[in-house]
């Protein structure tokens, strides 16, 4: 594989990820009773956690405060596939920025947080499940998570070289 087409495959990647969440964030936008459907979902959702506490933390914190959970939902989904799209679009140009960096490690936590949030509120595990035989061994929702935390790690990481190579700027230009 040459340089190029490595160059390409993560930018590539990205906008996949970015137009689910995009679809996501407009689907929530145009549903006329979302807040009340997402309150709604949240109930049905409650029984199928299979981790108490959080189950617990939806129950005391998650239905109370729905509609602003709900809005807070609809605005991260819609800045985490703005800001896949416009990284994806900066490596496809051949551009790299800090500040783009920091914004997409930012929302890659934030996605990386809602999918981890979908997978445990719809049930998900990634363990054998004898209760539900007809569920697949690992859900969309997990490979997004592992994903999108990967992404996390990545950006951290290009921050630190693209800091590193303008510190060594800074050096040179001071001798």
């Amino acid at each position: 594989m040459t340089k190029t087409s490595r160059e390409y495959i993560l930018p590539f990647l990205t906008l996949i990820v970015a137009y689910e969440w995009l679809i996501s964030s407009i689907d929530k936008m145009l549903t006329k009773n979302y807040v009340s459907a997402f309150r709604s979902q949240l109930s049905q959702g409650i029984s199928d956690i299979q981790i108490h506490p959080y189950a617990n933390l939806v129950k005391s914190i998650g239905l109370p405060q729905y509609h602003l959970l709900s809005m807070v939902v609809m605005i991260a989904e819609l800045f985490v596939a703005l800001s896949f799209i416009v990284y994806a679009v900066h490596k496809f140009m051949g551009k790299s920025n800090k500040g783009i960096c920091r914004i997409t490690f930012i929302a890659s936590i934030v996605a990386a947080f809602m999918s981890l949030n979908y997978s445990i509120l719809g049930g998900d595990t990634l363990f054998a499940d004898p209760a539900n035989a007809f569920q697949e061994g690992i859900s969309i929702d997990w490979i997004f998570f592992l994903f999108e935390t990967t992404l996390a790690f990545y950006f951290y990481s290009q921050i630190k070289i693209i800091n590193s190579i303008e510190n060594v700027e800074k050096v040179d230009k001071a001798a």
